[in-house]
């Protein structure tokens, strides 16, 4: 297995991280994952042949080739198969939407739009999938997003929303009110300008951000778990107020999930840099 993942010099305002996965042959995968809850959506350039599946518990999202996974509120099983090869670019969650001709992606979606393909046409594709070093393939993307000349958007809503993504990833911030007054605007006006560029509410945003990061704690951690102090850490009120909402959102109690250690960030799974 060969894995990596990095940010793009010059688009950081526009991707979070581009990626790579290749899984040979002869290697197999163990288990499973599942994708948790994800704010952020992932274009996944493949192999035209290569399947995909994500399984939702009442849906299934599966076909072959290049794909948009759009922002996921759902819990996703991914059903992977060896052998497979993925170059991801995962945006931000305000930034997918300036790739599909500024039409809101529908959440819980796998797509190859037209613009998408105007964009990322099958010849870039091609010449992509070739490259097999890291150096190579982040050159060949940078320079192909250097082509495109997207620019940030000046109005208003994305302006605000960019600070309170910015202000969430490096502060953690995870109470609503606390992030309008960091963004000096009211509770009402971030909450409308999230909705309209994202296509999430406030709130659930930040309740993926902060499972996000409880998973990374949880997947990271060798020793056990002090769960009076993680709840409390997270700004959950006692450890029942933790292991009801991991229930609702993951359907996993956290002894349950550091036993499996079945759930993964984002699509490449979870690895070191």
């Amino acid at each position: 297995m060969i894995t990596w993942k990095q940010s793009l010099p010059g688009f950081e305002w526009l991707i979070h991280q581009v990626w790579y996965l290749e899984i040979g042959d002869n290697d197999t995968i163990e288990t499973q994952p599942y994708l948790i809850p994800n704010p952020r959506a992932h274009l996944l350039i493949t192999p035209h042949e290569q399947a995909y599946a994500y399984r939702a518990s009442d849906e299934l999202f599966s076909s072959n080739g290049s794909h948009l996974l759009s922002i996921s509120d759902k819990l996703l099983l991914l059903e992977d198969h060896p052998p497979l090869k993925r170059i991801g670019i995962t945006f931000k969650p305000h930034t997918a939407n300036l790739l599909n001709g500024n039409e809101s992606l529908q959440l819980n979606q796998c797509v190859w739009s037209i613009a998408l393909e105007e964009l990322f046409p099958i010849s870039f594709r091609t010449s992509l999938l070739k490259l097999n070093s890291k150096q190579d393939i982040t050159q060949a993307i940078k320079a192909h997003f250097d082509s495109l000349n997207i620019v940030p958007p000046r109005n208003k809503p994305f302006v605000l929303v960019d600070k309170a993504i910015q202000l969430v990833e490096s502060q953690h911030i995870v109470e609503v009110e606390e992030l309008a007054n960091a963004c000096a605007c009211s509770r009402r006006t971030l909450e409308r300008a999230f909705k309209q560029q994202v296509g999430l509410s406030i709130k659930s945003y930040l309740q993926m951000m902060r499972l996000e990061q409880m998973v990374l704690d949880l997947h990271s951690t060798e020793k056990e778990v002090d769960w009076a102090d993680f709840s409390q850490q997270y700004g959950f009120s006692d450890q029942s107020h933790l292991i009801r909402t991991l229930k609702q959102l993951v359907n996993k109690t956290p002894s349950g999930y550091l036993k499996k250690r079945d759930l993964t960030i984002d699509i490449y799974g979870d690895f070191e840099d």
